[in-house]
């Protein structure tokens, strides 16, 4: 019976002394890429439509 404790002891123990331990590795930071004409083009046009929305609601709201 003691030796069934010894075996089962060492079974429980044997993952945590022959396992490597783990490490996470360190955060690095997402490089940001360069902005194209195209999406410079988008964005105007966002812009652009924003400003018109704005100046639709604007003239809806003072006509009341």
């Amino acid at each position: 019976m003691e030796r069934v404790r010894n075996l089962s002891a060492l079974l429980f123990l044997a993952p945590l002394v022959l396992a490597p331990p783990a490490f996470a590795e360190p955060f690095q930071r997402p490089m940001p890429a360069a902005q194209t004409a195209t999406v410079e083009l988008w964005f105007a046009l966002a812009a652009l439509a924003f400003a018109a929305t704005l100046v639709a609601v604007q003239w809806l709201v003072s006509r009341r």
